[in-house]
């Protein structure tokens, strides 16, 4: 596979990457799109919602919009892996629903797989080999190309996702699982430490340092970016900033406006109403906030 065939656009975005220095912790980022990471080499470990998992050579991980992830290097041995980012938008309207039916959502289908090891037997690699070829391709033959080779790729997991079980190597505890799972379903309402305390039966501060270790974060950390980036896919579809931060979950528009231009960079002033991009925040790497909500 070629090193330098990438591609860009506004709706999708392909390519390889490789790295060989070790990281401490995890690089997670949360996004509003969609991913599918193809891991060719390497020794990482890969955290998606508090759950880890130990990619082998040849594995996919399906990533749906809003899902917290990201990687630890453990070794020098070259990381590899190619990957793919893209809006729904791209998809034709009448096969949308149905190339998109092997990410689960994990607010309602938390039990899910999204994790395949092996999938050369599936021709996952071919459909990368046509993302190659499409990415070295005259710009205009490409436009009409990528939505192409991006179906295609979709339609092959979905095929895969309803012959095979998951490849599941992963660690998890209950109590977190329920935690996160109880952040996700109740995001836009008034959340506190005490009310969770209560709810799972941990004091304050061993609930956050166990849900630290399982996803690399505190708590109200995790539910902040969740929220910004609910707030910034509601502007996107051309809600106010005021409607926004409440449909998010924040109390005031204050507090919203500090969270938002702290983790993405900017006024959510400038999200409004445009047309989806990957640009407005392409897996910007999670950063402690450690706002007041």
């Amino acid at each position: 596979m070629d090193k330098q065939a990438h591609v860009t656009t506004e709706q999708v975005s392909y390519g390889y990457s490789e790295s060989e220095i070790p990281t401490e912790e995890y690089a997670l980022h949360c996004h509003n799109f969609y991913e599918v990471y193809f891991f060719l080499d390497g020794d990482v470990d890969y955290l998606v919602e508090g759950t880890q998992y130990k990619p082998t050579p040849n594995s996919l991980l399906l990533l749906s919009p809003n899902v917290f992830h990201g990687v630890k290097i453990n070794g020098s041995r070259p990381y590899k892996r190619f990957s793919v980012h893209f809006h729904p938008d791209i998809l034709s309207v009448e096969r949308r629903v149905f190339l998109l039916s092997a990410f689960p959502s994990f607010e309602n289908q938390p039990d899910e797989k999204i994790y395949y090891e092996q999938v050369e037997r599936f021709g996952i690699p071919d459909c990368f080999e046509a993302l190659e070829d499409c990415a070295r391709k005259e710009a205009s033959l490409r436009e009409h190309l990528l939505p192409v080779c991006v179906e295609a790729l979709l339609a092959r997991i979905v095929s895969m996702s309803d012959t095979t079980g998951a490849g599941f190597h992963s660690t998890s505890t209950d109590t977190v699982t329920g935690i996160l799972l109880y952040l996700n379903r109740h995001m836009k309402e008034n959340i506190t430490l005490d009310q969770l305390s209560e709810r799972f039966f941990l004091s304050k501060h061993h609930m956050n340092k166990v849900f630290r270790k399982a996803t690399g974060t505190t708590v109200f950390d995790y539910l902040l970016h969740k929220r910004v980036t609910l707030a910034q896919q509601l502007l996107i579809e051309g809600s106010s900033a005021q409607e926004a931060a409440a449909e998010a979950g924040f109390g005031d528009y204050s507090s919203f406006y500090r969270a938002y231009t702290k983790i993405l960079g900017h006024s959510p002033l400038q999200d409004r109403g445009v047309l989806p991009s990957l640009g407005n925040n392409n897996g910007k790497q999670f950063e402690d906030v450690n706002l007041r909500i």
